[in-house]
Formats: C-alpha cells, sequence, structure tokens
C-alpha cells in the first residue's frame, strides 16, 4: 500500500510552553486525526521536524508520540517512522478530559449533553419507578442544600443528572451516562466555577425543580425540555462571559 507523505511541520502551532509539553503536543495531532488533516496511513514528520516546529526536545515529542500510540490514534514502523493508525474509525469512543480547557470543546460536550440528557428526562418521565422518584427527590434536596459550596454543588448536581439517567431504565443510557460521568463533572465544574456566589445558583435550583416536577408528573415532552433549557442556559451564560458580553 501506498503511503500518504507526511504533513508538513509548519502546520502545527509553536506551544506557549504549557505545564505539560507532550500532552499539548499529542492534542495538536490527535485533533488533525479526528478532523481529518491527517489522513488514516499517512505519515507523520520525523521527531527532528516536530521538535522543531514544536520549539522542544526530541524526548518531549517522542514522549507525545508514545501517548498517541497507546491511544491507538498512531503506530510506529520500525525504520519508516510514526502513522496515523489505519483502523482509526473503529476506536472506542472517547472525550478527553484535559481538551475540556482547549478551544470549543466544552461547548461541544454540553451539544452533546442536551441531546442526551434532554431524552433521557423525557424518558425517566415516561418509565420511571415511585422508588426512583423518591431517588430523584433525595438527589434534588441535596442539590438545594449545597447552596453556594462549589464542590458540593458540583458533586450532587451530577448525582442528580445520573439519578435521572437512572429513572430511564434504559442500560444503554445508564451506561452511557456512567461512561461520561468523570468528563460531565470536569464540566458542570468549569461552568459552576463562574455562577457560585451569584443568582445563577438560585436560576440552577429552579430549573432542577423543574425536571423534577416533569418527571413526577410523568410529562416526557415537559421534561425534556425543562433539561434541554437547563443544560443550554448554562452553556449560554459560560459563553457570555467567555466573550465578555
Amino acid at each position: 500500500m501506498k503511503d500518504h507523505p507526511a504533513t508538513a511541520p509548519r502546520d502545527f502551532t509553536r506551544l506557549s510552553r504549557p505545564d505539560n509539553l507532550p500532552d499539548d503536543i499529542a492534542h495538536q495531532i490527535r485533533e488533525r486525526i479526528l478532523n481529518g488533516t491527517l489522513a488514516m496511513g499517512q505519515r507523520l514528520p520525523t521527531e527532528h521536524e516536530m521538535a522543531s516546529a514544536f520549539d522542544v526536545s526530541r524526548n518531549v515529542v517522542r514522549e507525545a508520540i508514545a501517548r498517541l500510540k497507546l491511544a491507538g490514534y498512531v503506530e510506529t514502523r520500525r525504520g519508516t517512522g510514526s502513522f496515523v493508525a489505519q483502523d482509526i474509525g473503529n476506536r472506542n469512543f472517547e472525550i478527553v478530559k484535559g481538551e475540556l480547557l482547549q478551544g470549543d470543546a466544552l461547548e461541544h460536550v454540553y451539544q452533546l449533553r442536551v441531546e442526551i440528557e434532554s431524552g433521557a428526562a423525557a424518558l425517566a418521565a415516561q418509565f420511571r419507578t415511585e422508588a426512583q422518584l423518591d431517588t430523584l427527590r433525595l438527589a434534588l434536596a441535596k442539590v438545594d442544600s449545597a447552596g453556594n459550596d462549589l464542590e458540593q454543588g458540583v458533586d450532587t448536581a451530577l448525582d442528580f443528572h445520573l439519578a435521572v439517567s437512572s429513572a430511564t431504565n434504559n442500560p444503554y443510557f445508564i451506561r452511557l451516562m456512567a461512561h461520561l460521568s468523570r468528563v460531565i463533572h470536569d464540566a458542570v465544574r468549569t461552568l459552576r466555577t463562574t455562577s457560585t456566589g451569584t443568582a445563577r445558583i438560585s436560576e440552577i435550583e429552579q430549573e432542577h425543580h423543574a425536571i423534577f416536577d416533569a418527571i413526577a408528573a410523568k410529562n416526557p415532552e415537559a421534561a425534556r425540555q425543562a433539561m434541554r433549557r437547563h443544560l443550554v442556559n448554562g452553556m449560554e451564560r459560560h459563553l457570555a462571559l467567555r466573550s465578555g458580553t
């Protein structure tokens, strides 16, 4: 099979001395693989070329490539170099936690949450049991009691959202939310950090109650819209703060 030509080293962005250089290099390469800039089977620049492009040592580049190889994005061939893995499309789904602080990743995660969790809320309204409603009620009370305590607020909010997914009684929703829970925890914490001590906390409490009330009333469409409104409101506030508007 004929190899794709290597990408030009100048395509990479010089680093601004982050805390973890190998992670930042791996992130840039991973992004180009996922958006198709680097095609399956394409040869990467040499360690020397990337070290020069990123202005780092070859050891830093080697560590970044090792991480990508371990994650299944890159394969190495003795004597010829490193290549984008051929079976990249068959990799397991993942969200890399560190990427939530870069670019639009946090917004993309929240877009994903809106679609998944609004559907979960609608299913919970249809299929929840009385015991699951009691669990949701307890989770809601813990969210309310957390108030402006950042860490408790994050933990209890996540517990409430996971309780909603459990109330779907759909094992695939439950497993997917469990899989995403660590990333969602970080996403919730990022947004809640800017909300703690502001009027947004009382708005969040009202939104949680609207979700609970719709599920309790067995109203799927109201539950769907309440969850969607809650997540969209949080993300819109974050974007407004980021843009200074």
